[in-house]
């Protein structure tokens, strides 16, 4: 019996990429909510004992659920850029990472009117040293995020689409839910509970 020898199949590149953005994403998840865990302790402590965390009327909803809104929009437009790169339609992605940019863009402008708007110096109380606190790490992921997001878009802009740059793109989107998910905690905790 004869058998025919068929060439030997191309080995595939482990996703490290995606592999090192999941754990990446995973440890600054976990790190931001012992952040908003210790916000949560130091609020019920001051309540216990009677004092007001923020005066009425000092964080505004508004602003702060525009900006979930605008960051539940661009989980859309950067699995839009996902897709994209895993098909190859390359006008698609750039629409989709330039839009998401936008939206990233957007929230931090958002979040300037918020300290604006909020008035408090950081060092007149706990309350307002851990506001900053949690929203600045929060904005520090965003940023995180769009400098990863921007890197993508360089990197498909040079290089040539592939089963790789789909993986670079992916990765991003990763740390991007991440970072949608840390808002909501911030959005929940510091905007709404009070």
């Amino acid at each position: 019996m004869k058998t025919t020898s068929l060439p030997s199949p191309v080995p595939t590149r482990p996703r490290t990429v995606l592999i090192g953005s999941l754990l990446a994403s995973s440890a600054t998840f976990i790190a931001f909510c012992s952040l908003v865990a210790l916000y949560v302790r130091h609020r019920q402590q001051a309540r216990i004992v009677g004092q007001d965390w923020f005066t009425e009327g000092s964080l505004q909803l508004g602003p702060a659920s525009m900006m979930l809104m605008t960051l539940l929009l661009s989980v859309v437009t950067v699995q839009w850029a996902v897709q994209s790169a895993k098909t190859e339609d390359r006008p698609h992605q750039f629409m989709a990472l330039g839009t998401t940019l936008l939206f990233g863009v957007a929230v931090l402008n958002q979040f300037w009117f918020v300290y604006q708007d909020v008035g408090l110096a950081i060092d007149d109380s706990k309350a307002a040293l851990f506001f900053y606190v949690v929203t600045g790490a929060f904005i520090a992921m965003l940023v995180v995020a769009m400098i990863a997001m921007i890197i993508a878009t360089v990197r498909s802009l040079a290089g040539t689409f592939g089963k790789e740059l789909a993986n670079i793109v992916q990765a991003s989107a990763f740390f991007w839910h991440a970072t949608v998910v840390c808002y909501a905690l911030v959005w929940y905790t510091v905007f709404v509970t009070k």
